[in-house]
């Protein structure tokens, strides 16, 4: 396994950042956490803001994502296939989310057989290998509704036979202070010898203090030289349609002889600087506009959107760096779901 920082002259370990806390009060015992699937490590930096967590090994298969991770988190990440990771430290929770893509409701008993399973297979290995006291598997809102139903079922009951009674719910990003709508389902499994519901985090907004666009990204302008905030260029075709865009609109709103072949509701969509964002994806920098300049968003203010400090670096290509942003839990809402970990675990321990 390589570990990336490790006895490198291109990616020291870095001192823990004033931000990861949030100033919160140092807590001297901390719950320990294994990461998996940790991407740029947005989930990660959730847990760690509250102050009461420490992630003691954080794995991912991309190169660029772990530069990222490494450079401002910590080298404690691994750029390793994850089948090939063993002997894990003990920890208190393992976090992750693991692809779910193959399957299949035709022959449901050969589903976990499925090579495109491979991932969630290897996540259901590790549970059951390190027996944390809960773990949080966090996917896209689309799985729940896949086959009406029937692939979330056969997840779940993969993940029960790891020996956890498991609580799920779909949780929406703007709900926890995060300026995007972004639904994630979140599945809580907690160990079958722990007796005691989960509870998940209450909203702390609603329609009256959502965290809107404008007091993301324009409010607060961006440093011009930061180096995830370069402006791209746009043809001449697409400056003329954007000037036709009206906040929250879309290329439905320019004259039909500019219009293309595209789905004219998402293409070229505009964001509104008093509203939330819409979720932002890997590569959709190129279809979301700013609010009220002519150009697409960058990738920093992708980030600021996901939750990420105007310090945390992203490396990479800009589809690379797009990649991380895109993929990434929103800050906010892993810091949400963490801190109600912290209140389920801190009363058993």
């Amino acid at each position: 396994m390589k570990q990336i920082g490790k006895e490198s002259t291109i990616l020291e370990p870095m001192k823990t950042k004033s931000w990861i806390h949030s100033g919160e009060k140092e807590v001297i015992n901390k719950l320990k956490v294994i990461s998996l699937f940790s991407g740029s490590g947005g989930l990660d930096l959730g847990f760690l803001a509250t102050g009461k967590f420490e992630v003691v090994f954080a794995n991912d298969f991309s190169p660029f994502a772990c530069e990222t991770y490494a450079k401002n988190i910590g080298n404690h990440i691994v750029l390793e296939d994850i089948s090939k990771i063993k002997n894990l430290p003990q920890a208190d929770i393992i976090i992750g989310g693991p692809p779910c893509q193959g399957f299949s409701l035709a022959n449901p008993s050969r589903s976990f057989d499925d090579p495109r399973n491979q991932l969630f297979n290897e996540y259901a290995r590790i549970i059951k290998e390190v027996k944390p006291k809960l773990f949080l598997m966090e996917n896209v809102s689309g799985m729940v509704t896949m086959e009406k139903g029937k692939v979330f079922e056969l997840i779940k009951k993969e993940l029960s036979s790891c020996g956890y009674t498991l609580y799920d719910k779909l949780l929406n990003a703007k709900d926890y202070g995060v300026p995007q709508s972004r639904r994630r389902m979140i599945i809580i499994g907690v160990r079958n010898d722990i007796d005691k519901k989960f509870e998940f985090p209450k909203p702390t907004h609603n329609e009256t203090n959502y965290v809107s666009v404008g007091a993301t990204i324009i409010d607060s302008p961006i440093p011009k030289d930061n180096p995830n905030h370069m402006i791209g260029n746009l043809t001449d075709l697409n400056l003329k349609r954007i000037k036709h865009i009206p906040e929250g609109g879309s290329m439905k709103d320019c004259p039909e002889e500019l219009q293309n072949n595209s789905d004219l509701n998402r293409a070229m969509r505009r964001l509104h600087s008093k509203n939330e964002s819409y979720t932002i994806v890997h590569n959709n920098c190129d279809h979301y506009y700013h609010p009220t300049e002519h150009r697409r968003i960058t990738i920093r203010e992708m980030a600021r959107i996901q939750g990420y400090e105007d310090d945390f670096i992203f490396s990479g290509s800009k589809s690379e760096q797009s990649r991380q942003v895109g993929n990434s839990v929103p800050v906010g809402l892993g810091k949400a779901v963490a801190k109600s970990i912290y209140t389920f675990l801190n009363d058993i321990i």
